[in-house]
C-alpha cells in the first residue's frame, strides 16, 4: 500500500501521512495550514525504517485516512544510504 507525505508549509516538524493522494482529507493544523506533498512511500518499507511503534500509525489511517504528527528529520550516515529521507515520529 503507497500512503502519501505531506509537511505543513508553515511548520517544518509538522506532517501527516494521508491514504489520498491529494492530501484533501488532511484537516488542517492552524488556519493558514496548508499541505505541501513531500513523497509517496510504501507503507510496509516506511513501517520496518520507522523508530517507535508504528502500530498506531495504521490504526489512525485506516480509521481516518490520515495521521497528523510531529516529527524531525534525521541525517545520520546509515539512514541517508538506505533512504533519501528518514522520519522520526515524535
Amino acid at each position: 500500500m503507497i500512503i502519501y507525505l505531506f509537511r505543513d508549509i508553515d511548520a517544518d516538524d509538522i506532517f501527516a501521512f494521508s491514504t489520498d493522494l491529494t492530501g484533501t482529507n488532511i484537516p488542517p493544523v492552524t488556519q493558514t495550514t496548508d499541505w505541501l506533498f513531500q513523497e509517496a512511500l510504501d507503507l510496509i518499507e516506511f513501517a520496518n525504517r520507522t523508530v517507535g511503534d508504528f502500530r498506531n500509525v495504521l490504526d489512525r489511517l485506516k480509521a481516518d485516512g490520515f495521521y497528523l504528527f510531529q516529527a524531525s528529520l534525521i541525517e545520520s550516515p546509515d539512514v541517508a544510504a538506505r533512504t533519501p529521507k528518514g522520519y522520526q515520529l515524535h
